[in-house]
């Protein structure tokens, strides 16, 4: 009994962590202006000339500047000039990563499923 319940929260673990999935920058080798213009690009991550490293939401191209909210849920807007971006990455979902998370929730799944079943003898 207990080892179909572990298995059923193994299984609604995964679908979970499969669906949402873990994200990460992915430095983009086109320019700047291009990947801005990409439809479906939520967020920005940018090295500036200066080091200075700098999250842009909702981005859009407004003559020669990126501009865009510095957080999510901001009002504030933030611009930066084209020539002072260094590097420019965007926001991807990573297979390694969650895959990791993923094994790793059905590992701990599986040893309490053991200990559970070790304890039956008891």
């Amino acid at each position: 009994m207990r080892a179909v319940r572990a298995r059923r929260v193994a299984v609604a673990a995964w679908v979970t962590l499969a669906t949402s999935g873990c994200m990460a920058w992915r430095v983009e080798s086109a320019s700047p202006r291009e990947v801005v213009g990409r439809p479906g690009v939520q967020a920005v991550r940018i090295v500036s000339t200066d080091s200075a490293k700098l999250e842009i939401y909702d981005p859009t191209l407004v003559g020669d500047s990126i501009y865009g909210h510095p957080s999510k849920m901001a009002v504030a807007r933030v611009y930066v000039p084209l020539s002072h971006v260094k590097t420019i990455a965007t926001m991807h979902k990573s297979f390694g990563k969650t895959a990791l998370i993923v094994l790793g929730a059905a590992g701990a799944v599986g040893v309490y499923a053991l200990l559970q079943e070790l304890n039956q003898g008891y």
